[in-house]
C-alpha cells in the first residue's frame, strides 16, 4: 500500500543541527535540506532544492543504491567528494537512511559528515538508546558482544559469546541479513539492515543491525540498536522527527564498528564482554594513543564523562591504570609499572 507524500516542511528538517538531505528516491530529487548542509556546500538553499542529489558527487553513486530503493538494505555509509561552492570538491563521509517506513521507501536521508573534529553534532540519546557492539567468526558465532545486550535482548553477554548469530534471527530475515552482509563485503562499508532477533523471553524484537566486513571470510562487525515499527500513519510528522533522531543516534553509534576488530576476543581476554558500547569506544581510542581530553573532544562527552567511564572499566578490567589497561589489551599479564 503507498502512503501518502510526506510533507516534508512539518518535520523540522531545516533547523536540525546536523547536515543532511531529504532525497526522493524515484528521482533523486533534494525535497528539503538542513542549514548546516547549506552552509557546509557553500550553496543557497533555493539552488539545492528540486535539483538530483547525485550531480554533486564527484564519480558514480555507490552501487548500495539500487540495493537502497528497492529496500533491501535500509542504508549504508560511503567515503565520496562532493561539489561544493562554485568551483571546489569536498572530501566527505555520507551515512545514507530511509527515511519513511515504506517498503519500498519514498525517501532518504543524507547525512553528510566531512569527519572534522569533533564529528558529527546531532540529537542527546535518551534512556531507551540502547547500542550493542559485537562481531561474528567466518562460522557466524558471536566471538565478541558487549554488556549492552542484557538491556536490548535480556541476554547475559557471557552466555551469548559462542553461540550462532543466526539461531537468534527471525527465518525471514536471513536473506535480508545475507544481502546487507554481502555488500557490506564487497564494498568494505557498513550496511544497515531490520531485523528481529529473539530475545530472553522468546519473544521477536525488531532491530537495525549496522554490518560491517572485518576482511575475512564471512566474519563481520556488527551494531545493534532497537527499531520501532510505527503503527498508524507512518507519515505522522512526530514519528518522523524520531525517526530522525534515532538516525543521527545511528549514524554515531555507527563509528564503533572500526573498534570491534582491534580488541581482544571473548577467548583471549573474557572480561572485555563486562564493557558496554561506549566503554569499547573509549578504550579503542585509547588504544589508538589517543588522550582522554581529546576522546571526550572527539566523543562531545564532558572529560568527566570519560574519567568515570574509564573508572567502571579499570574496575571490570581488574586494573587501576591506563598502563594496566593497555597492558592488558596486549595480552601481557601481572602487574605493570604504574599500574598501582
Amino acid at each position: 500500500m503507498t502512503s501518502n507524500p510526506v510533507a516534508t516542511e512539518d518535520l523540522q528538517v531545516r533547523e536540525t543541527p546536523m547536515p543532511i538531505a531529504v532525497v526522493k528516491l524515484a528521482n533523486r530529487v533534494i525535497v528539503d535540506v538542513s542549514d548546516p548542509l547549506v552552509e557546509l556546500v557553500g550553496a543557497e538553499r533555493s539552488d539545492l532544492l528540486g535539483t538530483d542529489a547525485t550531480q554533486y558527487l564527484v564519480g558514480e553513486p555507490n552501487a548500495a543504491l539500487p540495493l537502497l530503493v528497492t529496500g533491501e538494505i535500509l542504508g549504508y555509509e560511503t567515503a565520496t567528494t562532493i561539489r561544493a561552492g562554485p568551483d571546489g570538491t569536498l572530501d566527505v563521509h555520507l551515512w545514507v537512511h530511509a527515511f519513511d517506513h515504506t517498503r519500498p521507501p519514498e525517501l532518504a536521508l543524507i547525512v553528510v559528515d566531512d569527519e572534522s573534529p569533533g564529528g558529527l553534532p546531532g540529537f542527546p540519546g535518551t534512556a531507551e538508546d540502547v547500542v550493542v557492539l559485537g562481531t561474528v567468526d567466518p562460522e557466524w558465532r558471536v566471538d565478541r558482544i558487549t554488556a549492552d545486550v542484557t538491556t536490548l535482548l535480556g541476554y547475559d553477554s557471557e552466555a551469548v559469546v559462542g553461540t550462532a548469530f543466526l539461531a537468534a534471527l527471525h527465518p525471514g530475515d536471513i536473506a535480508e541479513l545475507l544481502s546487507g552482509v554481502g555488500h557490506a563485503v564487497r564494498s568494505g562499508r557498513s550496511v544497515i539492515v531490520r531485523l528481529r532477533l529473539r530475545n530472553r523471553d522468546g519473544e521477536w524484537r525488531w532491530c537495525r543491525a549496522c554490518v560491517a566486513s572485518m576482511g575475512e571470510s564471512g566474519s563481520f562487525a556488527f551494531v545493534l540498536t532497537s527499531a520501532v515499527v510505527p503503527s498508524g500513519d507512518g507519515n505522522d510528522p512526530v514519528q518522523l522527527r524520531e525517526h530522525l533522531r534515532r538516525i543521527a543516534y545511528e549514524v554515531q553509534a555507527s563509528r564503533l564498528l572500526p573498534e570491534a576488530n582491534d580488541l581482544p576476543k571473548a577467548s583471549d581476554l573474557p572480561a572485555m564482554q563486562r564493557l558496554t558500547a561506549r566503554e569499547v569506544q573509549i578504550v579503542g581510542a585509547l588504544s589508538k594513543g589517543h588522550r582522554s581530553s581529546d576522546i571526550a573532544r572527539n566523543l562531545c562527552l564532558a572529560p568527566s564523562t570519560v574519567r568515570n567511564h574509564l573508572a567502571s572499566v579499570y574496575r571490570k578490567l581488574g586494573v587501576t591504570s591506563q598502563i594496566g589497561l593497555l597492558a592488558v589489551l596486549r595480552g601481557e599479564s601481572g602487574p605493570q609499572p604504574g599500574d598501582r
